[in-house]
This record gives C-alpha cells, structure tokens and sequence, in this order.
C-alpha cells in the first residue's frame, strides 16, 4: 500500500512538473527586439497570466533550452535546428547614421548619398571627401576624417547589412565594437568623426520619436539625380520613415526580416504556438511603436499558415 501511495505522488509530482515546462516559453535571439519582445509578452500575459516567460540573451547561460529564437537575418538551413520550422514577424530597417559634428554629417546631412556611394565607404574604402577641395589652394584645403564602426561578433543586423551590397559581415570595413547594437550608437556618440549603421528603434528616441541627441541620420539620394529631393527627405521623424518605407519598398533601403524559430511539435508546445499566433494577429499592431515595419498583409497571412500548418514527420 505504502508503494501504491508513494508511486501515485510521484506521478503526480510528474505530471505538474510536465505542465509547468508546458506553459513555459524561452526566448533567445537578437537583443535589438528584445523590447518589442518584452512589451509583447507583458500584454499577453494580461489575458494569460498562467503562462511563463524567460528571456535567455543570446551568448548567456542556458541559450539551448530556448523554444522560441528570434533571428533577424535569412537562415541558411544548416542555421535551423533539426525539427525547428521558421517563419517571418516583422521587418526592421537599418540606416547609416553619424555623429552630428562629424565633417561626413555636415556634407551629406542634407545633400544625401547615394546607394553605390555607401557601398564604396562601407566596404571599399572610399574616400567621401576625395575631389571635395579640387580647385582650392593647398593652404586652404582641409582635412577630413571619418571613423567607420561596425560589430566585433557575428551578429544579424550587420549580416543583413552586408548582404544587401552583395557581401558577407567579415567584408564591412571599421573599427570592431564588441557588445551588442547599441555599443555602436555610444562608439559613434563619442566620437565626432564617427559613422555606422543601425536599426530605427536605436537610431530614434521611441517617446519622442525624433532622432536622438548627438547623431544625424544620412539620408539616401534614392534616385541618384546627386540631391536630396523633398520626396527622400523623411527622416525627421520614426513615424515619418516607418509609413514612407511601408508605402514604398526602396531596394536603395537595407531592409530585413525578424524571424521566429520555433519546435514543429505543436501538441508539445501549445502555449508557444497560441502566443505566436497572438503576434501575428494582435502583437504586430505594436511594431511601429518599436521601430519596427509590417508585413504586407498576404505575406502575413501566408506566415499564419506555415505556423499552423501539420507537423512535419
């Protein structure tokens, strides 16, 4: 009897131990989402408070037993873990932005550059200012210096931005910043030379939707006619570049898509699976207050059906 007793609690024990990991859900990937994320689980939480939540940033402890990963680049199938599946959230936006007092903001601050142009500083090292003095007394001609900064680790958002110029993260010419996306606005901040590239919601102040103190957005001379036509120039504010890049995909634009990875076996993750079915039809509304674009609304819906199509055997 005292076996029965003993052997009964254990599979009670069992059980609740089972539910518990059930109805959590781990989340690891590129840290640039992770206050979207965070808004997101806090609203979700108010209908479904029995659910639990643990962010594992990426490079911590534990990083393995995530079921849910948030990359920010293309997966190439050796990137997806075996009986994982993917699908797209939302898009994010990177831009080349520089210090304010740098020589590179006050000359093409309000002229803007073009998309080869960016591809020669970035990646072969060009010169912004060469022939800018052609004509002036050498006493009279100045020196200009600009300071590229880019990310030390592997990492998606220069990946994303690499690939658009047809080249891989190792290509990106500059000073190596180790840390995260954010380590790349101090750098630049700091240095009044400085220059990198970077997504919205780092680039913005998100409450006051206005580009942050200390950095000056480079706009792009979308069609190469060598000025910044009043159509191009909607950099003033994060709402104004969210609804212009939604209303129009410029290829000029580095653009990339954040993506869930997530386990196949939708009977063994039902709380995972309801909350990504809740972003996808209620969570995307908060995308533009984070910095983030939308999906066009079929490739939406078509991301609703890869998520809830049958289990792959």
């Amino acid at each position: 009897m005292k076996t029965k007793l003993i052997s009964l609690l254990f599979l009670i024990v069992a059980f609740n131990l089972n539910a518990q990991q059930s109805t959590k859900v781990i989340i690891t990937g590129s840290r640039f989402t992770y206050p979207l994320v965070e808004r997101w689980i806090a609203e979700y939480k108010k209908v479904n408070p029995e659910v639990t939540f643990k962010i594992n940033p990426r490079g911590g402890p534990d990083t393995d037993s995530a079921n849910l990963v948030i990359n920010a680049h293309e997966l190439s199938e050796k990137e997806i873990k075996p009986g994982f599946k993917v699908i797209n959230v939302n898009r994010y936006i990177l831009l080349t932005v520089a210090n304010s007092k740098s020589d590179f903001a006050k000359q093409y601050g309000a002229t803007g550059i073009k998309d080869k142009e960016l591809k020669k500083l970035f990646f072969e090292k060009w010169d912004p200012f060469e022939g800018l003095d052609e004509g002036t007394k050498k006493k009279d001609k100045k020196t200009h210096t600009t300071v590229l900064y880019t990310r030390e680790q592997i990492a998606c958002a220069p990946t994303t931005f690499a690939r658009h110029y047809g080249f891989e993260q190792k290509d990106l010419i500059g000073k190596g910043i180790a840390g995260d996306d954010k380590h790349l606005i101090y750098a630049v901040l700091k240095d009044t030379n400085g220059i990198t590239y970077n997504n919205l919601g780092l680039i913005y102040d998100l409450k006051t939707r206005k580009v942050k103190d200390g950095l000056t957005v480079i706009p792009e001379d979308l069609n190469g006619n060598g000025k910044l036509d009043e159509e191009e120039n909607f950099y003033a504010t994060l709402d104004n570049v969210v609804s212009k890049l939604e209303e129009k995909n410029y290829s000029e634009v580095v653009t990339g898509n954040v993506n869930f990875s997530f386990p196949q076996d939708v009977a063994a993750n039902k709380e995972l699976y309801d909350f990504i079915n809740w972003i996808l039809k209620d969570g995307v509304k908060l995308n533009h207050e984070f910095g983030f674009i939308d999906q066009e609304k079929s490739d939406l819906d078509k991301q609703l059906v890869i998520l809830n199509a049958p289990t792959n055997k």
